[in-house]
């Protein structure tokens, strides 16, 4: 079988120089006939691993790749966990999140494509700034102009976990790919405790494209394409949401067409009151994204062209599901009006490109 996918890992900015180092792949048996790499950059050595259901990374990492490395992990066959950050050593793993939604051949190629435009360099510099701004700031500010609503997060309280997901990799580090996100939670992702709330207030729209991330339960494909397809009426109609202590209280349809995802949250509500928690805010940077319509995980660092917010409820696997809102409407602003997220007087552009 021809290969369907290209990966050139020279082409990857966040690895930094490949000399001395080895390049590893690691990937699923049925995709290593399907995946051929370009050995143009000067890597000492080309391995490719299989990862496949009953294997398990951290005995792969110590017994098979060896030191230094630059590790992609291309898995959608297998829920890819990353290894104890004690354990990577002098390597820097990049894993692809193709495994929490279906993941095929024409989004491996799509996805492929983001990463190889993305600066490693230009996002360093974009968060640089950022966190310079959040610093320098009482509260941030939630703001859709369009609809009139705004909320505001205590970024300061003690407590919260900001994790940068962007800029280049030193040895040791991990990097879910495409990279290009800040985001805040109450905790550490590894851990969840429903007493804990992000502290934000006020009102929010929830209109954009939703992101269902299933578990590692026991799930139905059928039912998370389901869930998915009732959630999508909120593509082209804005819901808003009121938040009080981090959690949403009430949902109001401001368009007709938006009923079906709201009648999909009440009934996830209703099942388990843990998806009314905000528990994450995702602040994306990846302005070398291009949208591809449907349930896909990795487009949840589309940035659009001044960076685009996103809000989490729920988390897996304390969660069924884990539902990623990308809003691109929403403006981030300081206390003293200065936009961090998007443009306060003009919106954001989104690049949507078919599913053909």
């Amino acid at each position: 079988m021809s290969a369907q996918i290209i990966i050139d890992p020279g082409r990857l900015s966040q690895f930094g120089e490949a000399t001395g180092s080895s390049f590893c792949l690691i990937t699923n048996s049925e995709l290593v006939d399907r995946i051929e790499v370009i050995e143009t950059a000067p890597y000492r050595e080309f391995l490719t691993i299989t990862l496949d259901q009953g294997d398990n990374f951290t005995e792969i990492l110590d017994k098979r790749i060896p030191e230094p490395a630059h590790v992609l992990v291309v898995s959608p066959a297998r829920f890819f966990e990353s290894p104890d950050p004690d354990l990577v050593g002098q390597r820097k793993i990049m894993g692809m999140a193709c495994n929490s939604t279906p993941t095929g051949i024409e989004e491996l190629r799509h996805f492929l494509a983001v990463m190889e435009r993305t600066s490693a360099a230009d996002q360093a510099a974009f968060c640089d700034v950022f966190f310079e701004l959040a610093e320098d700031s009482d509260h941030l500010v939630y703001s859709d102009p369009a609809h009139g609503t705004r909320a505001t997060l205590d970024h300061l309280r003690e407590g919260l976990v900001w994790n940068q997901q962007a800029g280049p990799l030193d040895w040791g580090d991990q990097q879910i790919v495409p990279s290009g996100e800040i985001s805040v939670l109450p905790v550490e992702i590894r851990e969840f405790d429903e007493a804990l709330k992000l502290p934000m207030e006020g009102e929010i729209i929830l209109r954009g494209y939703p992101i269902l991330h299933n578990g590692t339960p026991s799930f139905s494909r059928a039912d998370q394409a389901r869930i998915h397809a009732q959630l999508w009426s909120m593509h082209d109609n804005a819901i808003k949401a009121t938040v009080e202590d981090g959690r949403i209280t009430r949902l109001e349809a401001l368009d007709a067409g938006a009923a079906p995802a709201v009648a999909m949250l009440e009934q996830m509500f209703a099942v388990d009151s843990r998806y009314r928690i905000v528990w994450e805010i995702g602040h994306a940077l990846n302005v070398s994204h291009d949208i591809l319509p449907g349930n896909h995980a990795m487009n949840e660092v589309y940035g659009g062209t001044e960076g685009c917010l996103h809000f989490g409820l729920g988390l897996t696997p304390y969660t069924q599901y884990h539902l990623d809102i990308i809003v691109p409407g929403t403006r981030v602003l300081t206390s003293k009006g200065i936009a961090m997220i998007g443009h306060p007087d003009r919106p954001t552009v989104e690049r949507v490109v078919s599913a053909d």
